[in-house]
Formats: C-alpha cells, structure tokens, sequence
C-alpha cells in the first residue's frame, strides 16, 4: 500500500503547476549563471572555471538554501491538502495504516521535490554547453562531479527540509505556519552565516 500512496502522491505533485514553474524557475536561474557573466551563483569567479567542482557544489548548496520554500510548498501541501477537502477524515476509516499514509505521501512529496532540483545540475551542464560561453571559463564536464554534489550535498538538505516541514504541517494543520518556519529557517541561516564570518 506504501508503494501505491507514494505513487500517487507523486503523480499529483508532477501535474501541479508549483512543480512546473519551480523547476523552470531553478533551471533559468542556473543557467543564466552559467551563460550570463554578470549573473553568478555560488562560484565560477576569480579564475575558478564555472564548472569547476567547487563552482558546482556551491551552485547546490546556494540552490538548496532558496530551495526551502519549494520543499514547504510541496511537502507540506500533503497534509493539509487532505484536511482543506475533507479527504483525510475518510482515508483515516479506511484500512490503510497511519505509517504507510503518511510514509507513503511524503516519500511521493520528496520524490517530487527531488525531480524539481534536477534542473540544477542539469541546467549547469547545459549551459557550459551554450557556444556563446567563453570556452576559457570552462573545464571539462565530469559526470561525477554533477552526481556527488547532487547526492552528497542537494539530496540530504532537501530530506532534511522536506521531513521538517512535513512534520511542522502534521503538527500545525497550516501552509501559513509552514512557511513562516521555512522564513525562520532562512533567518535563522543567514545568521549562523554572518556570526560564522
């Protein structure tokens, strides 16, 4: 039954709009970071070829920050979507236990969230693909480098965030809250940044 929930939930997410617009969003935005000089994101300058190893991974994790509120608005979207439309009520008489409910539709969520960060790095290999890109700001393209720094550093903050806004909507029953804790969240970043500088 876990396996059919995830399913679903996935198959929702993939024909909401949200998923959509953040996964073109993601992909301009890195792209532009690649092909346009005076547009940069995590790394790429002084001297550092824009798909260095080092350029890629700060692209992830610089990526994975902003990418908190499309976590919450596809995660947290779960639960309460069941309450808004009275669904939840039914699915909780029927058979299917509280585990693989709630497993089931955020293992879909994540899933789905997951797709959506794939632009990425796949907007970095496109776009030191553009011949309009000065060939000397670019080193070789490694398959590797694009798959750590995806699994190793986008994939665990991407769980973490999902699992947190997912747990703070089961709790709150509310978007609003969500987002006022991915907002928190973020301040909360930016300060441990600056007090770390």
């Amino acid at each position: 039954m876990f396996g059919k929930i995830a399913a679903f939930e996935l198959r929702y997410q993939i024909r909401q709009p949200v998923f959509w617009v953040a996964t073109a969003f993601f992909f301009l935005m890195v792209f532009g970071s690649m092909t346009v000089d005076n547009i940069q994101i995590g790394g790429g300058g002084g001297g550092v070829h824009k798909n260095a190893p080092t350029a890629i991974a700060m692209t992830h994790l610089v990526m994975s920050i902003f990418f908190i509120f499309v976590t919450a608005a596809l995660v947290a979207n779960v639960i309460v979507r069941d309450d808004e439309t009275g669904f939840g009520p039914l699915i909780r008489s029927t058979r299917i236990t509280r585990v693989d409910y709630l497993l089931g539709r955020f293992t879909g969520a994540f899933a789905a969230a997951c797709l959506v960060f794939l632009a990425v790095p796949l907007a970095i290999f496109i776009g030191s693909l553009a011949p309009w890109v000065d060939p000397e700001t670019l080193g070789p393209n490694r398959l590797g480098v694009y798959v750590y720094a995806y699994g190793a550093l986008a994939l665990p903050s991407i769980f973490l965030t999902s699992a947190l806004f997912f747990a703070l909507a089961t709790a709150t029953r509310s978007m609003m809250a969500t987002y006022i804790g991915a907002t928190a969240l973020l301040i909360l970043w930016v300060i441990m940044g600056t007090l770390a500088d």
